[in-house]
Parts: C-alpha cells; sequence; structure tokens
C-alpha cells in the first residue's frame, strides 16, 4: 500500500513539475514573438515571414523542447557541481608536487619511450 502511495505522489509531483517547465516554455516563447514583434515595429515594412524569427507550430514545439533541455541541463549541472565540485576542484585543480614530477618522470623513463612519444615534463 505504501509503495503505491509513493508512486503516486511520485507521479503527482512530475506532473506539477512538468506544468512549471511548459508555463516557463511558454513564456519565454512568447518573449520571443514579442521581441519579434518589436523588431517588426522598428524595422517597418520589412516581412519577418520569412526571416529568422518567424515560428510554425513545428518551431514553436521544437523551440520549447530546447528550453526545456536548455533548463533541465543546466539545472543537472548546477547539481552535480555542488555535490561533486569540491572533489573536483582537489583533484585536478590542485598542484602537483616536485616528488610527484619526479615519480612521473621515473616511471616514463623505464617506458624507454621514443622522445616524439614521451610526456613533456
Amino acid at each position: 500500500m505504501s509503495i503505491n502511495l509513493c508512486v503516486e505522489t511520485l507521479n503527482t509531483t512530475l506532473q506539477a513539475i512538468a506544468r512549471q517547465v511548459e508555463l516557463f516554455a511558454g513564456v519565454a516563447l512568447k518573449a520571443a514573438v514579442d521581441l519579434r514583434g518589436s523588431l517588426e515595429s522598428l524595422t517597418g515594412d520589412y516581412r519577418w515571414e520569412n526571416g529568422p524569427i518567424a515560428f510554425s507550430d513545428l518551431q514553436a514545439t521544437l523551440l520549447k523542447v530546447l528550453l526545456v533541455l536548455l533548463l533541465g541541463t543546466c539545472v543537472l549541472i548546477g547539481y552535480s557541481w555542488s555535490v561533486y565540485g569540491q572533489v573536483i576542484t582537489e583533484k585536478f585543480v590542485r598542484p602537483s608536487t616536485l616528488k610527484e614530477i619526479e615519480e612521473l618522470k621515473l616511471s616514463v623513463a623505464k617506458l624507454k619511450l621514443p622522445k616524439e612519444h614521451s610526456p613533456r615534463i
């Protein structure tokens, strides 16, 4: 019984999130259309139907999908960085010590690689 309740709650939450994302995409599309209208009023007789800001239904849908994907990716990157940012920084940004550099030089020397394949340390 509790699993069904959890699944139902999860579905309700996901539906609410989807509605909010769709609302955001609709606002972004309206802003783009308003921008087109502003540009059209500034340019006078220039026709935008064949221009870069004319939206068919398919283009509007694709714009919404693109905005949702872009927003979702940014949110996931931000969350991932908040969780793993410190680990990444410590792993890749910290300076190497002289001991580590000497160990690397010795390990490369043992391989007896030709000069063009040896790392530049």
